[in-house]
């Protein structure tokens, strides 16, 4: 790889680090839908991992979930549940943040590359591919970080919303399909439409070396 095609990847990858961040830290990442805070964040991951595949989709995944342990550390009255559970089980939420984000990024990296090689999604069908990657990563991104939430940090929602442990897992769907769905319809039309505008940038499209 030559040095010009090294500092497109650079330049390319701390683009989209610098908008998880911004949108991280700012009301930017949250879609407030009548009573549901849907999440925007996930999306330059997934759009990552269209444009550059896999890896670079893993790597953005990392720089997601650093971003929400970095806002719990230096503002742990943004997110009372998060400050919480990380105080109940830093282990436990640090792997909730890293492994759920990163395993979402290369998921849809994986899906994304999966899908271009279907012939009826070529050329004009580009932004139904684009758009299936979109909404799969962001319901990719829900089911993980709730399912590893239930999993690993049952005690403290339980404690934290007063329901009994029992019922955390009813909580934890009902959010899930509340939450994820609005999340996953929005991530389709942004993802689609970014990565449509893309491919007038050849370059954006090659894979993360």
């Amino acid at each position: 790889m030559n040095s010009s095609s090294k500092v497109q990847q650079i330049t390319r990858m701390a683009i989209l680090v610098a908008i998880i961040f911004l949108l991280s830290f700012t009301p930017l990442g949250y879609l407030v839908i009548g009573p549901i805070a849907a999440t925007t964040i996930q999306m330059p991951v997934i759009i990552g991992a269209v444009l550059m595949g896999p890896a670079a989709g893993g790597v953005l995944g990392f720089f997601f979930g650093l971003s929400a342990i970095i806002k719990v550390l230096t503002m742990p009255g943004a997110d009372p549940f998060a400050t919480l559970a990380l105080a109940h089980s830093p282990f436990a939420y640090l792997a909730v943040c890293l492994g759920a984000r990163i395993a979402m990024g290369l998921l849809a990296g994986l899906l994304a590359e999966g899908l271009k090689k279907l012939p009826f999604l070529q050329d004009r069908g580009a932004v139904v591919r684009y758009g299936a990657a979109g909404f799969v990563g962001s319901i990719l991104n829900t089911v993980f970080y709730l399912g590893m939430l239930w999993g690993l940090c049952a005690e403290v929602i339980s404690s934290y919303y007063g329901v009994d442990l029992s019922g955390v897992g009813a909580l934890v769907m009902g959010t899930a399909y509340a939450a994820g769905i609005p999340e996953a319809i929005v991530s389709c039309v942004v993802v689609a439409a970014v990565c449509k505008a893309a491919e007038k940038l050849p370059f954006m499209f090659r894979r993360l070396a």
